[in-house]
Order: structure tokens, then sequence, then C-alpha cells
């Protein structure tokens, strides 16, 4: 069954585990009999293992309890020609997904927009322009063989979604097809909008604060993010544009990633012409012109880690311009929160390394938070969850300067022509040899030196 707030913009992998408090310790030791295989999720297992039982109109293993993707890839193909979106990109993205749907949560519909009412303005993005709205018919559940009709999870009312309008995408193209729950066009613009289901308790960055208030809760959020990142990587995909705006909450454990406009191929280099994203949650190395990597998720990952424990934005006292940017490339990073976990902060500052061969993989984080959140953790008193925040807790006003909306910027240039000059400065050594000044470059700062002659040259020169 579907659940209320799930869709297909959004990575999740969710594993069930008892939460028990313990100290963290031996964060990077995980045990063989810990790790996942890497070739196959618990859910891809079961399916293996046919723990889903078999259809009673094929006797085929199911992949999903009440869901037969044999007969529901059928049932899904003789309705082809019923639903047209026009255009044909879509069609072939929306056929696909329903012909290998192994369960109803990878569905992808064609959804009529007069099934849509009440649709109300939220939001203006980058390239996109959000919409509240009800959706009357409500979501596939399972295929009802008595009645020959899929049942659907609905209400009185319809259930409420989000719109995400695609600005001028009438003629839309393959490449804005890496996030979809359902389709839809509006009438008037002709302009293609994803259909999401909403999320009642928003992003992370709106629960920043509760986070702070309940720490422990990070390590099992982490543990959804991270393995949903991992998911996304083990595709040969970089996201892109991850920070705290584009990590949602269904409830206080349940977390996923979304938004992937800007989600490519690992080896397809992403070039707008300009940098594109949310500027402290970028590596210094994007900054500097370098294509988005996995490790470059990673960055934005370690500057995520460190807001749950902050309860505040990163470098929210501060104009996010040009300065900012130098500075991050300069290895300025957001100041370690007294009383984090060591572990914690070690792993953090891994992920968050300028050198981006240092940091962890999302596959390892994944591993190290699975066993935080399982056997280390955390068994929150129902009364501490459900207590209020204290009068004293409230997130610092944000710079007026500072952005947190994802944009277009693009410091590269200046950046390099910066940085270039003082690692070269950084590298000169003076040296003096049979009575002369000779200028060689050294590999470190350390080794940086001016003889005494060049000295009084200069004094000579000056008086």
């Amino acid at each position: 069954m579907k659940n209320n707030l799930e869709d297909n913009n959004i990575l999740k992998i969710h594993e069930e585990g008892s939460l028990e408090r313990n100290n963290i310790s031996n964060i990077t030791e995980i045990s063989e009999n810990d790790k996942l295989d890497s070739n196959k999720t618990y859910y891809e297992k079961d399916i293996a293992n046919k723990e889903f039982g078999f259809c009673s109109n094929c006797n085929k293993a199911q992949t999903e309890e009440n869901w037969c993707l044999y007969c529901n890839s059928e049932v899904f193909q003789n309705d082809f020609n019923n639903w047209k979106s026009g255009n044909e990109y879509i069609n072939k993205f929306i056929q696909d997904a329903q012909l290998n749907a192994r369960n109803s949560n990878e569905v992808i519909e064609w959804i009529n927009y007069t099934h849509l009412k009440n649709v109300r303005y939220i939001a203006q993005g980058g390239f996109s322009t959000i919409y509240g709205a009800n959706w009357l018919n409500g979501s596939i559940d399972c295929w009802n063989y008595d009645k020959k009709r899929w049942n659907r999870i609905t209400q009185k009312d319809g259930i409420r979604v989000i719109l995400k309008s695609l600005n001028d995408s009438s003629n839309i193209h393959e490449d804005f097809l890496s996030e979809i729950y359902g389709i839809t066009q509006d009438p008037n613009t002709l302009n293609y909008m994803i259909v999401l289901k909403e999320m009642p308790m928003g992003d992370l960055r709106s629960n920043l604060m509760i986070k702070k208030w309940n720490p422990n809760d990070k390590f099992y959020n982490l543990y959804e993010i991270t393995s949903s990142l991992s998911a996304l990587h083990k595709c040969n995909l970089v996201h892109g544009d991850l920070h705290s705006g584009n990590i949602l909450f269904k409830d206080i454990f349940t977390a996923y990633i979304s938004d992937f406009g800007l989600s490519k191929p690992a080896n397809q280099s992403i070039n707008y012409g300009t940098i594109y994203g949310v500027l402290p949650y970028i590596a210094p190395e994007v900054l500097r012109g370098k294509p988005y990597t996995k490790a470059s998720d990673i960055y934005s990952l370690g500057i995520i880690m460190w807001e749950f424990t902050s309860g505040s934005p990163a470098f929210n006292d501060r104009p996010h311009d040009f300065n900012l940017s130098l500075d991050i490339c300069k290895g300025l990073r957001p100041k370690i929160i007294e009383a984090t976990e060591f572990d914690y902060v070690e792993l953090m500052k891994r992920c968050w390394d300028a050198d981006p061969d240092k940091r962890p993989t999302a596959d390892e984080l994944a591993e190290i938070f699975d066993v935080l959140s399982t056997k280390f953790i955390i068994k929150m008193k129902d009364e501490e969850r459900k207590s209020p925040l204290p009068e004293i807790s409230k997130t610092a006003l944000n710079h007026p300067l500072s952005c947190y909306a994802s944009r277009n910027f693009d410091y590269s240039a200046k950046l390099n022509e910066i940085l270039s000059q003082e690692e070269m400065s950084s590298k000169l050594m003076i040296t003096e040899k049979n009575n002369h000044n000779e200028i060689v470059l050294s590999e470190s700062l350390e080794n940086c030196k001016i003889s005494s002659t060049i000295l009084d040259i200069n004094q000579e020169k000056n008086s």
C-alpha cells in the first residue's frame, strides 16, 4: 500500500530498527555482518526470496503484497491508448515506469488536469512554480480483480498534492524527467506540471531547531538520507543541489531527498555556463568551476550534518556573496558546535574535506549511520519528544543578504584568478646561492623564506 506522502520524486530507503540509547564509539568500525549487500537492497532480497507470496491470478511471485508486476504491467499496457500527454518523451517515460513498477510507489501516471481542484499558488523557484491542489482520483493502491479496476487511495475532497510547474516546458525533453510522481499539463500555459504528494512536516531547514532539541534523531534521519543518496549514486547519478531545503519529512523519522532538477550521470558534466545551487552547500572545487560529482554531493551532506547539530542554517550570519565563496575555497567551514560527539565531528570533517578524494562515499556513510541507528542509538522517551521547545530555543535571524534559495551565479573565474596567485605565492622560495638570489618553487608554505641579502637590497632601495 502506498504511504500517504510518498512519491517518485523522492528517493527513500526505509528500514525499521529498534532504537536503544548508547554512547557513540568506534563509529567507523563496521563488521562484515553489518554491511549491506552492495548489489541488492533489502527489498530486492525480499523479492528474490519470494517474501510477498504469489499472485492469485497467474501464480507468479509478487513483487509487493497485492502487487503482481506481470499482471499489472499488462493492465497498464492495455490502457496506453486511453491517454496521451502530447509529448513523446513524457509518454515513453510514463509507459516505461508503469511496465516496470514493482509496487504502487513506483507507478507514474498521466493525471488529467480536470482531476485537480483547488489549485493555489505557493511559491516561485528558479526553474519552476509551486502550487498546492487536491487530486480527486487519488493514487493507485492495487488492482481489483473482481471489479477490473484500480483500488485507489483517496479522501472525500481528494488527497492534497503539490504541483511543480516547469517553466517554459511546453516542449519538454527527457532531461527534465528525473523526478516524477505523476504528470499533468496546465491547459492555459501548456506548461507541464509534476504532481507530488505533500509532506506535512516540511523540509529539514524548517525543522532544524526541533532536530537540535532532539539530537539523537539525526542518526536515523542521516541513515535514511545517506541510503537514498547511495541509491542515487549507485545509478551513477549526482544530485547537484543537495541542501536542507531539499530534505523532506513525512514524520519525525522518515526523511526523503527531493528536487532532482540538476541530477545528471556522474560522467556527464553539468554545464549551464554558471554554477547553480545554495552557496553554503557548494563544494569548493565546484565553486572554482569543476563539475559536480558524487564527492561534491558528500560535501553538501557534511554541511547538512552540521546543521543537525546547530539548529540553524550554515553561514546564516553573513552575506552569501563572493567573499563567502572565497573563504570557503580557502578552507572556511561552519564552527563546530560545542558538545558534538567527537566521532560525529570527525566524520563531518571528512565529508567537507577540501580534497574530494578524501571524502567518504554515500554507501560508507549509510553503513555507518545504519550501525548508529540500530545498535548504538537512542530511545527517546515519548514525553521528551512531545515536550515543547523552550522559549530560548529560537533560530537566530538570518543575515538580510543570505540566500537559501537555489540560484545561478558564477564566481569561478575571479576565484581562480585570486586563488591561483595566492597558491603560486605560497610556493615561492627565494634563496641565496653563490652570492646570487634564486627563486624556486616550494611544495609547502612552511618552506617559504626570503634571504637576508634580499632584505638588505630592499632596505637600501627604500632608504
